[in-house]
């Protein structure tokens, strides 16, 4: 009889491990902030111009002077024309003119008769006396006889300053006008209103 070796099967008692899941770490990630930049608007850099303050002294305006006029001086000689000689010289004393006349012009003026100016046109040196000749010139400061006798001497001429009223009366000069220097009566006439002489 065989015997039968019972073999307690012995139930193995699986163990059974129950793995729970791994908790699955979630990780949040938590959206990165956005980092907001607020560009501040670059400050406008404002130059202050300094004000330099100038201290200006106002002087009082100078009183303008008028500058004196340069007397010019009239150069005559023969080859000048009388025309030109009395425009140049009315030019330069406006209220006077300058009479010239051939030398028997004198007497006829001291027996009180007309006398007339030479032609424009003719040079002194082609009605002048014979045996005369030379240059003299006219300047303000000159008397009036001494020109009228420097034409006379130089040249053998009758020479006379004239002058115009105001009522537009011709006259020669005389007596003590005669003495006053071209300037002086130039300016007298102008202040008693003569007028303004034309060498014509």
């Amino acid at each position: 009889m065989v015997a039968t070796k019972k073999t307690a099967a012995k139930t193995a008692t699986k163990k059974t491990t129950t793995t729970k899941p791994v908790a699955k770490k979630t990780t949040t990630t938590k959206p990165a902030a956005k980092k907001t930049t607020t560009a501040k608007p670059a400050a406008k850099k404002t130059t202050v111009a300094k004000t330099t303050t100038t201290k200006t002294t106002t002087k009082p305006a100078a009183k303008k002077v008028a500058p004196a006029k340069t007397a010019v001086e009239i150069s005559v000689n023969g080859n000048k024309k009388i025309g030109t000689l009395m425009k140049e010289f009315n030019k330069q004393f406006p209220y006077i003119r300058l009479g010239i006349f051939y030398s028997y012009a004198r007497q006829e003026v001291a027996k009180g008769g007309t006398i007339y100016n030479i032609d424009a046109d003719k040079t002194l040196a082609s009605v002048r006396r014979a045996d005369s000749g030379g240059d003299i010139s006219i300047s303000g400061n000159k008397k009036i006889k001494t020109l009228e006798q420097e034409f006379d001497k130089v040249f053998g001429l009758y020479a006379q300053v004239c002058y115009t009223t105001k009522d537009g009366h011709r006259y020669y000069t005389s007596g003590s006008t005669d003495d006053m220097t071209l300037s002086a009566f130039n300016k007298k006439c102008e202040a008693d209103g003569c007028k303004k002489g034309e060498w014509k």
